[in-house]
């Protein structure tokens, strides 16, 4: 009975609220399915990178066979998967032998080699298999997609001082932009692996041409300058965390402010120092000659002349020789220091430090001169070395709480359009539903109000007939 009630209400409808109530249902079958698609939509992850035709075929039919949807990228050399799926998908290709990726060979090139193999090719073998290996191993990184390594080993020379430099030079292409400690992670990993290799002989690039660490640290963003502008801003964060952490016990949360600066030394020195002590000697050798000559007469002596011959010379008297000589050697204590001061030493320190004066909250005012002192000796400055600090009691800035209207519009500025998609399609369905539903009301009402009107009509009101003709009855009772 409602089934058909509905039905004669939607007829006795004009044909302009028919088109309006339809064309809203449609809009609002059309925003439902729209959201349903969104909704249902995952999102995608690369599967494989790199990958020319025939690979790109491959994965095509194993993920078609499993029933995985794909979107291909990168003009065909790059396949992604939903991320969900992205484990299983790579476990069931290489269950079904599908090889997706640059095909890198690794220390299996050295399988190959047969025993006729010249040393010049086992030599090439190797550095091909360490390279590949170490491509591999880059990959394994979670930013990296691909890396192409190459390794440059010098012929051995005959002197040592004449010997070339073992370089190496890496290409590589990743997801996002890679950090510093990524880039250093990559130039120890290269260097680590290749026998006489340095760190600062390894250059590092990406695919946009782009100088991730250059040799000898001359690019821009050289990785021991980078390093130690992070050892700087560590320090200081350090130091000023303790500070505000004293702080805040003192005064409160939200009450003191703690910037420091600090000059660090990144110079290596090493001093040898070497003291003797005069004081203490002991006897190390010690040395006693004694000789004496004792006789009534010489013998005859003489030096050899010109032509060879002995000249006479008369001996002398009787005589007597004594000589008496003594030698010692002493020993003196001496201490040897060496002293070698690590890169990162303090030069000087200087610290600002604001308080609240309580103006603005009424809490106590703060003495400056007894933070000064808390300060000095919590972050040992030492004046003399040039460190400095500056106590300031000032009034704060209170913060204003945003009303309710500005946060939400602040909060609707900030949002994403998709945020604010399944908002707005739920809003134009209840406006649609509240406008057909109106429509309908307004017309059944119309509908009543003409057949009451008519009933209403008495007898005598009725419209003249032509004579002879019969009138109908109308309202129940009426002449023949």
């Amino acid at each position: 009975m409602a089934q058909r009630s509905f039905i004669d209400s939607v007829q006795v409808l004009p044909l302009a609220h028919k088109v309006v109530a339809g064309s809203a249902l449609v809009v609002l079958a059309l925003a439902g399915f729209l959201f349903f698609q969104w909704a249902s939509t995952p999102t995608f992850a690369v599967l494989y990178n790199e990958l020319d035709d025939r690979q790109l075929s491959e994965v095509i039919e194993g993920l078609d066979s499993q029933g995985v949807q794909y979107q291909v990228e990168a003009g065909g050399t790059r396949i992604l998967v939903p991320r969900s799926q992205v484990a299983t998908a790579r476990a069931r290709l290489a269950s079904d032998g599908v090889s997706a990726g640059v095909s890198v060979e690794g220390y299996e090139l050295l399988d190959q080699s047969g025993l006729s193999v010249s040393d010049f090719r086992q030599q090439i073998d190797y550095k091909r298999a360490i390279e590949g290996e170490l491509s591999r191993t880059l990959v394994a990184m979670d930013a990296i997609t691909s890396a192409d390594i190459l390794i440059v080993v010098p012929e051995e020379a005959l002197f040592a001082q004449n010997q070339d430099p073992t370089t190496a030079s890496v290409l590589i292409d990743s997801l996002r932009p890679l950090t510093v400690t990524e880039i250093e992670t990559i130039t120890f990993l290269v260097s680590s692996a290749v026998e006489g290799l340095e760190p600062d002989a390894v250059a590092v690039a990406h695919v946009d041409g782009q100088v991730l660490n250059a040799p000898g640290n001359a690019a821009g963003s050289s990785t021991v300058s980078n390093r130690n502008l992070r050892m700087v801003e560590d320090f200081e964060s350090s130091l000023a965390s303790d500070v505000q952490a004293l702080l805040v016990t003192m005064l409160g949360p939200d009450r003191s402010s703690v910037i420091v600066r600090a000059d660090l030394s990144f110079d290596e020195q090493s001093v040898e120092t070497q003291t003797f002590e005069q004081d203490t000697a002991t006897p190390l050798r010690e040395q006693l000659l004694n000789e004496q000559l004792n006789g009534s007469g010489a013998p005859p002596v003489g030096t050899v002349g010109v032509n060879g011959e002995e000249l006479p010379v008369d001996g002398d008297g009787a005589y007597t020789y004594l000589r008496d000589e003594s030698t010692t050697e002493y020993g003196i204590n001496n201490t040897t220091t060496l002293s070698v001061t690590a890169p990162g030493s303090v030069k000087s320190l200087s610290v600002a430090v604001a308080v609240d004066d309580g103006s603005g909250t009424g809490l106590p005012a703060p003495n400056p001169t007894q933070i000064e002192a808390l300060v000095t000796a919590a972050l040992g400055l030492n004046l003399e070395r040039g460190d400095q600090i500056e106590v300031s009691a000032v009034a704060f800035a209170l913060a204003e709480e945003p009303d309710a209207a500005t946060a939400a519009a602040a909060e609707e500025a900030t949002a994403s359009p998709l945020d604010q998609l399944p908002s707005l399609l739920g809003a134009v369905a209840v406006v649609l539903i509240a406008a057909a539903l109106l429509f309908m009301t307004r017309s059944g009402k119309g509908g009543k109000k003409s057949a009451g009107d008519a009933a209403a009509i008495p007898g005598g009101a009725a419209p003249a007939l032509p004579p002879g003709a019969p009138q109908a009855a109308i309202g129940g009772g009426g002449q023949e």
